[in-house]
């Protein structure tokens, strides 16, 4: 990834925290108003149906939305800190400009979600599902994504850095271009042809092991003393 091509949220450091969040959520699902300018604080919800709402230029801070639905919401030059989305579903989302910093999304449901100018820092989104994503621009960092599925995505111009893929699925994922060579990628998941990682970038180890998953005997060649 060009990293001077990487746009950060586009939103003011500081914002005026929101006390009565129940209500500026259901008074915006109402009247299908924006939500802009604002900081969300502590924030524990359950269940709650946000689908369509649309963030603009706010901040989430240790929140946390548990089996909450913001199907076919948008997101835009909003951040995320220590914020909790685990087994929330966010289908269809769209994210432009977002910037996740230690947060949870275990079991989450991102499915054919939009994702332009995103970055992941010390995440945990294991079992996290990004089935027919769309990713461009996104930055994934220090993030454990164990046994979450990429299937079928669209992935352009991504900058991965010591990302925890064990038993993850890629299958018809295309990673040509992309550079995973210190992440873990043990016991991945892949077609039975292994396109998926054609033109991928690994490091040797890496290389070895999916050279073995294509039936291809690696000869050791013993050395002269």
């Amino acid at each position: 990834m060009n990293s001077k091509m990487f746009q950060e949220p586009k939103a003011p450091v500081k914002l005026p925290v929101m006390e009565d969040v129940s209500s500026v959520l259901e008074a915006a699902k109402v009247s299908e108003e924006e939500i802009t300018g604002c900081c969300f604080k502590g924030v524990f919800i359950t269940k709650f149906d946000g689908k369509l709402l649309r963030f603009k230029k706010v901040a989430f801070e240790n929140c946390k939305f548990i089996g909450c639905f913001f199907d076919e919401a948008s997101f835009t030059d909003v951040r995320f800190k220590n914020c909790d989305f685990s087994n929330t579903s966010l289908t269809d989302v769209y994210f432009k400009r977002c910037s996740f910093q230690s947060c949870k999304a275990v079991g989450a449901d991102f499915y054919g979600s939009l994702m332009r100018h995103v970055s992941f820092l010390e995440c945990n989104l294991s079992d996290m599902n990004l089935d027919a994503s769309r990713m461009s621009y996104v930055k994934i960092k220090d993030t454990n994504m164990e046994e979450s599925s990429l299937s079928k995505c669209g992935l352009d111009n991504m900058d991965l850095h010591q990302v925890k893929f064990a038993g993850t699925s890629f299958f018809k994922t295309a990673l040509k271009g992309v550079d995973m060579s210190d992440c873990d990628m043990d016991k991945i998941i892949i077609s039975d042809g292994k396109e998926e990682l054609r033109g991928a970038v690994l490091n040797m180890s890496q290389a070895i092991v999916c050279a073995k998953r294509m039936g291809i005997v690696i000869k050791e060649f013993e050395t002269e003393n």
